[in-house]
């Protein structure tokens, strides 16, 4: 057995912070804990070794100790029009009281030219909705929206936010089988999804899928929400998720249903026959991992992504394939490298050896794929990703399994709460959010 690294985890028992450490034992990654009250607890984590390893050993080598937040969600209403047995904020109990705009109006201007996300239990049922987007883009924010999407099939009431200034909405898209909704959602709702995205479509609004795969209910619908999100350039990005168990997952599905971010990398290896393969994924992610260190940008280690080029002849191909690959990741472990010694040289090397890289070949077709925009600061910061670009990721929320403390210090998920004096504040992440406990505290 080999000891890869100590952190801290959760009892998922008593929720209480116990130590843990992430071993290798069989050729396979555990994370390995021991509660004195409840005993041992064994996670797989990887199949892969020299995946994990390695990229565990680059995301921690790159990443800054202290890194600024930019995003934060907005828990707007506890109320949904559904009521899901995945559901991990167990809606509809009058658990956490709707924030009042006049009370985050200071806060907002105080914290301008951020990414904001809505989310609720259920946005859309907050009739002041259109509201909140108006005072975000006065202030200069990004304004995202996370819902199920059962509203949106209303064209005029999408046409009113859009008018308002939403760039964003992320959609609930958990396949194309109704067999799937009813396990994962309670009813059908195939024909609901696909006419609010063809809404969204037609209103140009630049999209996102977050996808919940669950053990034995969906992992057959991947590929399938691939080539749909693929074909539809709208779709921005996709977000394959592993259920997890908080909330109403607790009592409606067992621990035995565990996925984390590398088995699902390891079902769209094989539904794609090799198209994306984990080596792919691998040299994105050091790619991924040295921009957001160059940039300052917080990232979870347990979101993990790859972009796809749409091609009209194959019909996608890794972003990397933009580059000599070789090269490529030997100047990204030259950065690493160089990080630890001196930051700013280290971020001059990686942009000029990748400007280096990506010239060669018909370098006026490759800058109209490259998303540059979306990491400047300030009032420039938009979400135009461009129609050829498609961005995945595969990864898992935190739950008392799963918590790991050392990836939890880069939560790039800000949150805006009240605190105990009732001031809506932006806490910094979750490593300072006790969100398990539903505590209303901040840093």
């Amino acid at each position: 057995m080999e000891i890869i690294r100590k952190t801290l985890s959760t009892c998922p028992i008593c929720h209480k912070k116990i130590d843990a450490c992430l071993i290798e034992r069989d050729k396979k990654i555990f994370m390995q804990k021991e509660c004195p009250e409840h005993g041992d607890f064994m996670l797989s984590v990887s199949d892969h070794p020299w995946y994990y390893k390695g990229l565990t050993e680059y995301y921690f080598s790159v990443m800054p100790d202290k890194m600024r937040q930019n995003r934060f969600y907005i828990y707007l209403s506890n109320k949904c029009n559904l009521n899901c047995p995945i559901c991990l904020l167990e809606p509809n109990q009058g658990k956490f009281p709707d924030i009042s705009l006049s009370q985050f109006e200071q806060t907002i201007k105080e914290n301008k030219s951020s990414r904001f996300y809505l989310y609720g239990a259920e946005p859309t049922l907050r009739r002041d909705l259109d509201q909140w987007i108006k005072l975000l883009k006065r202030y200069g924010n990004l304004v995202n929206m996370h819902t199920n999407g059962i509203k949106l099939v209303d064209y005029d009431y999408l046409k009113a936010l859009k008018e308002c200034g939403l760039d964003y909405v992320c959609v609930q898209f958990d396949g194309f089988s109704d067999k799937a909704y009813n396990i994962l959602r309670g009813q059908d709702l195939v024909a609901k999804k696909l006419k609010a995205l063809d809404n969204l479509s037609s209103l140009g609004i630049s999209t996102g899928l977050n996808v919940t795969i669950a053990k034995g209910v969906n992992e057959d619908q991947i590929k399938p929400i691939l080539e749909y999100a693929v074909n539809n350039p709208f779709i921005k990005d996709t977000s394959f998720a592993s259920l997890s168990f908080l909330g109403s997952a607790n009592s409606n599905f067992s621990s035995d249903s565990l996925l984390m971010p590398e088995d699902i990398i390891d079902m769209i290896e094989k539904q794609t026959e090799g198209k994306i393969s984990r080596k792919d994924v691998f040299l994105f992610q050091k790619l991924y991992y040295a921009l957001l260190s160059a940039f300052n940008i917080r990232r979870c280690y347990n979101f993990q992504q790859i972009a796809l080029l749409r091609d009209k002849v194959s019909g996608y191909v890794a972003f990397t394939s933009l580059f000599d690959e070789e090269r490529l990741e030997k100047d990204l472990d030259k950065y690493r490298d160089l990080v630890k010694k001196n930051r700013k040289l280290a971020v001059f090397y990686l942009f000029f050896r990748l400007i280096i890289n990506f010239i060669r070949g018909n370098v006026f077709a490759k800058l109209r794929l490259i998303p540059i925009m979306i990491f400047l600061p300030g009032k420039k910061l938009n979400m135009k990703i461009p129609s050829g670009l498609l961005l995945l990721s595969f990864g898992t929320v935190c739950d008392f399994y799963k918590y790991d403390s050392s990836i939890a210090k880069y939560c790039g998920q800000g949150f805006c709460l009240e605190d105990k004096s009732n001031k809506v504040v932006l806490t910094d992440s979750i490593s300072d959010l006790t969100l398990f406990y539903q505590e209303k505290i901040c840093k």
